[in-house]
Parts: structure tokens; C-alpha cells; sequence
């Protein structure tokens, strides 16, 4: 590095101290975003029935199944009937989470692309 850019660099400072002020700030606020996010996937619920309403299934944000509800009505038929029903209102309620997961999750994506990145903080260093 000449004498040159050495200077120009030292003239550059408070700019560069302004820039990390509202990087920190925006990293506190996307810390918080993620802490809502965790929040509301440790909460969420989701249920799926069959379309008489004989099993229900609730499941948590990963699809793992917390609940299941079985009405004298899904026993009338056979165990094969009731093992299909239960399996396919399981997968539901899964595909159910999926969704609402990633739409929960989706803004932690917008995330990302808006942090700067290291070249545009200090001129000449690599991109990250």
C-alpha cells in the first residue's frame, strides 16, 4: 500500500465507523427477527383430519406427530382401513407444517441479502 492510499484510507474512517453503527444495528434487529421466529416454529401447531372428521393428527413445526385422535366412527372398518387413514392424514398434517414453516421462516431469508458485504466495507479486501 503506498503512502497514497494509506491516506485516502485514514480519510475514510468515520465513513467505515458510520457503515459498522448500521451493520450492529441491523444485526440487533435481525436478531430479534430470528428470536420471533424461533418463537413462533417452538409453537406452532398444525392439524389435519380425514374428511369425515374420524382421525385428526396434530402435528409440531417439523411434522412430528404430538397428537392423534381416533373417533369410534374410523374403527368401523378394518385395521388396514384404519392404518391408511391415520397414515395419510399424518402425511397431510406434515405437508400442512411444511408449509406454514416456510412461510414462517421466509423472512430470515430477506435476511441474508441484507448484509453488505466485506469489500463493500473496506475498499480492496475480497468479497465474502
Amino acid at each position: 500500500m503506498d503512502r497514497n492510499h494509506f491516506e485516502n484510507f485514514g480519510s475514510s474512517i468515520p465513513d467505515m465507523r458510520a457503515r459498522m453503527h448500521r451493520m450492529l444495528d441491523a444485526y440487533e434487529q435481525q436478531q430479534a427477527q430470528v428470536g420471533e421466529v424461533q418463537r413462533q416454529l417452538a409453537e406452532l401447531r398444525v392439524r389435519a383430519a380425514t374428511a369425515d372428521d374420524s382421525v385428526h393428527v396434530i402435528v409440531d413445526s417439523a411434522g412430528a406427530v404430538l397428537e392423534v385422535r381416533v373417533t369410534p366412527a374410523a374403527m368401523r372398518g378394518t385395521a388396514g382401513q384404519l392404518s391408511v387413514l391415520l397414515t395419510d392424514t399424518a402425511r397431510e398434517a406434515a405437508r400442512l407444517a411444511k408449509e406454514q414453516t416456510a412461510a414462517v421462516v421466509a423472512p430470515l431469508a430477506d435476511l441474508a441479502g441484507g448484509m453488505p458485504d466485506l469489500s463493500g466495507l473496506l475498499p480492496g479486501a475480497p468479497g465474502l
